[in-house]
């Protein structure tokens, strides 16, 4: 975690497989990080509905927004297990520093 000149605190993430990285502010939904860090990211409905956003949490789980269910449903579908994959369009990067690989 660390600071900018404006005392917002801030968050790191790197997407696999590209080896991409940004520092951003606190809250941001995965989604919006991954493409602060320069990659396209894949999602459909923007509502934690379809999956189609869903990527493996290679780290940093901790620092990730709790699961809603609608969330766990929706993972549960794709046969993903929550505690390693998580649906970017609806999870924010709360602090610290979070990696993802791309699932699609």
């Amino acid at each position: 975690m660390g600071w900018n000149r404006r005392n917002i605190l801030m968050a790191h993430i790197t997407i696999l497989p590209q080896q991409a990285t940004a520092e951003v502010a606190d809250g941001l939904l995965l989604l919006d990080a991954g493409e602060a860090a320069g990659v396209d990211m894949e999602a459909g409905c923007f509502n934690c509905s379809c999956g189609t956003c869903v990527a493996e949490v290679v780290s940093g789980m901790e620092n990730l927004s709790d699961a809603t269910p609608e969330e766990l449903d929706v993972l549960d579908q794709w046969n993903k297990d929550p505690e390693k994959f998580r649906l970017t369009c609806c999870v924010r990067l709360n602090r610290g520093t979070v990696t993802l690989r791309q699932s699609h």
